[in-house]
C-alpha cells in the first residue's frame, strides 16, 4: 500500500536464498507511470519502496518487518524479507476483515494434506484410479 491505496499484489512466492523470497509484482494502480515503475528493479532499490506498507490480503493485517532487497531483482519480481506476521502481531490486534477488493479471490487451505485431497478429488471426478 502507498498511503491508503493498494498499488500492487505480490504473488507466486519463490525461495531465493536464506531469508529471501521473491514475488511476482502485479500492479493494480490506476496510475500508468507508477504501474510501469513497480515492474522495474530500480523502484525497489532506490527508496521508493520505503514508503510502502505490506498487508496480508487474507487477514487484512500489516507485516511490520517487511522490506525489499536493495540487491538484484528480476524484472517484474521483487525479493523481500520479513514478509510475515509475527505471533505477537497475530494475537495483539483483532483481525479486521479487509474489503473484498483487497482480499484473496479464492481462499484455499494450504499445506500438503489439502493439496493431496484436492488432487485425489480431481482424479475421482475424472474417473481415474
Amino acid at each position: 500500500m502507498l498511503g491508503e491505496r493498494v498499488i500492487a499484489y505480490l504473488s507466486e512466492p519463490r525461495f531465493e536464498e536464506m531469508f529471501w523470497v521473491s514475488y511476482r509484482v502485479t500492479p493494480v494502480t490506476d496510475d500508468p507511470e507508477l504501474a510501469a515503475r513497480l515492474l522495474t528493479p530500480d523502484f525497489w532499490r532506490h527508496g521508493d519502496a520505503d514508503r510502502l506498507r505490506y498487508r496480508s490480503r487474507a487477514l487484512g493485517m500489516f507485516a511490520s518487518h517487511a522490506f525489499p532487497s536493495i540487491g538484484e531483482h528480476e524484472p517484474g519480481r521483487v525479493t523481500m524479507r520479513g514478509l510475515y506476521l509475527t505471533p505477537e502481531e497475530l494475537t495483539a490486534a483483532p483481525v479486521s476483515p479487509a474489503s473484498p477488493d483487497e482480499t484473496l479471490v479464492e481462499r484455499r487451505p494450504g499445506g500438503w494434506f489439502a493439496r493431496a485431497r484436492r488432487w485425489l478429488r480431481s482424479r475421482a471426478r475424472r474417473g481415474e484410479r
